[in-house]
């Protein structure tokens, strides 16, 4: 989709649909114009209420050549005093696939906010467009049919009497690192197994200034990672850790980051094998790694003063025959050992191993984001992601971040007196800790092996897939933490 900002007044605009923002107050200079050249068409048809000041809400006007556009688009925008960046982002996405139902090729959009003095101009600006481009997202790679979006020009206006500029490629390119990794969530698990996985990311380290290593089986073997090594044991496909390393501050080594994903690129539960229902939709269990690729990709475009280690902690969990088994004890690259209480519980396993080789590099922050439990869907439905962490100032800096991106988060105990659930055990640890706290303890198995690092945990497993189309996460995978992420490392 081409972005366009223009200074214009309403009377020149010149296109397919002119989309103008109808507020409960009913101010707007714009939407008079418009009224008065289809002679007070508008007012008639909010006086006989079949306009919705309702957000997101859409009246589709025909201007029978009485405006310089073929047709008027109404869209909702609530009340000016409850207005925000992250409800223009929804009310966009929302109004991006509502034109393409239309079959808009063109469309010209009023900026909203007017005279709204807690709106920034340029922001106002990027939550229009990223909501276009994250709304307006679409997975047919495997229909014989296409169903491709109309709309591939946007023109947003700015029609007050201050001319602005703006460059839109960095809003292009975070939405673009978020449709990634939509794109490799969706991807089925024939398709998307390990050594895909790793294709994938030596594509995107290709031609940037990230340098990309890969732990092989062996390689792992001599590290001592016994426990990532015994999650893929069950599956034709090796497990791997891949490593991603950019250097944006060399001169400061102690300027560190790592970002990790668990990488299940499918969770059969092994041994402790999933009803066939919960095992539909398990090729999403990899989302925390494609999470990782699409934030790498942003920073090889980016380029912050920081120096960021990307890990992707990959395996296929599958019953064969020399799968791992309920009982088995396996010992992580730090010396830690793990009983395996219930094989499905995969994915603090192949984390545990990657926070130790984060910390064995002398990485002093690291974020894991995992498609852990189904306990924090219990605990905060789909609205909040689940954040756990070590350090409160670490977490303080990502929910400030969290504020401006939208994304919502909520923290919750990382209290030792919830190890005793998981450490009763013939090993240091065990890899469950019962019904109680099923999301706390997940956690904190992670936090085991967080070393002295600064850490913190997303628990994506509810937030990660949208069950159906929500302003701008259509239905499908979310790439939550995205956003976020990327927020946190370039301030």
């Amino acid at each position: 989709m081409k972005l366009t900002l223009t200074n214009s007044s309403i009377k020149d605009i010149k296109n397919e649909v002119l989309c103008v923002p109808v507020y409960k107050e009913q101010e707007n200079i714009d939407l008079s114009f418009v009224n008065k050249s289809l002679d007070n068409l508008v007012s008639n048809l909010i006086d006989k209420k079949q306009v919705s000041f309702k957000i997101a809400s859409f009246t589709n006007i025909y201007s029978l050549n009485k405006l310089n556009v073929n047709q008027v688009v109404l869209y909702g925008m609530g009340s000016k005093s409850a207005i925000n960046y992250e409800k223009i982002r929804y009310i966009s996405g929302e109004l991006s696939r509502y034109l393409n139902s239309l079959k808009i090729g063109n469309a010209s959009i009023i900026l909203p906010g007017e005279k709204i003095d807690s709106l920034e101009f340029s922001s106002t600006v990027d939550a229009v467009a990223q909501g276009f481009l994250l709304g307006s997202y679409k997975y047919d790679k495997y229909k014989s049919v296409k169903t491709t979006n109309t709309l591939t020009n946007l023109e947003i206006i700015n029609t007050t009497k201050k001319s602005f500029t703006h460059n839109f490629n960095d809003i292009i390119d975070e939405s673009e690192s978020v449709n990634l990794v939509r794109d490799l969530i969706n991807e089925p698990p024939n398709y998307m197994n390990p050594p895909k996985l790793e294709e994938i990311s030596k594509a995107i380290s290709n031609n940037t200034d990230i340098n990309l290593s890969v732990l092989n089986v062996k390689e792992m073997e001599a590290l001592g990672m016994e426990v990532i090594l015994g999650v893929g044991k069950g599956s034709a496909h090796d497990p791997k850790m891949v490593i991603l390393n950019y250097e944006g501050d060399k001169s400061n080594k102690e300027n560190n980051i790592a970002i990790i994903g668990k990488g299940i690129t499918f969770d059969s539960g092994g041994l402790n094998l999933k009803p066939g229902m919960s095992m539909r939709t398990m090729k999403t269990d990899m989302s925390g790694s494609a999470i990782v690729l699409g934030v790498m990709k942003s920073i090889a475009y980016l380029k912050p003063k920081k120096n960021i280690m990307g890990i992707l902690a990959i395996a296929e969990n599958m019953p064969g025959g020399n799968a791992q088994r309920p009982g088995d004890v396996v010992k992580a690259m730090n010396g830690k050992t793990v009983e395996i209480g219930n094989t499905d519980a995969e994915g603090r396993l192949v984390l545990s191993d990657a926070l130790s080789y984060a910390v064995d590099q002398g990485i002093n922050k690291i974020i894991d984001i995992a498609t852990l439990t189904g306990a924090i869907s219990i605990a905060l439905g789909n609205e909040y992601t689940g954040l756990f962490g070590n350090n409160q100032n670490f977490i303080n800096d990502f929910l400030q971040s969290a504020k401006l991106t939208g994304e919502k988060f909520w923290q919750l105990p990382v209290d030792q007196k919830y190890s005793k659930l998981y450490k009763n055990s013939i090993a240091d640890i065990e890899n469950v800790g019962g019904r109680e706290a099923g999301s706390i303890t997940g956690a904190m198995i992670i936090g085991e092996f967080a070393g002295k690092s600064e850490w913190i945990h997303l628990d994506i497993a509810s937030t990660g897939t949208s069950p159906g189309n929500h302003g701008y996460n259509p239905k499908g995978p979310t790439a939550i933490t995205v956003r976020t992420i990327l927020n946190l490392l370039k301030n």
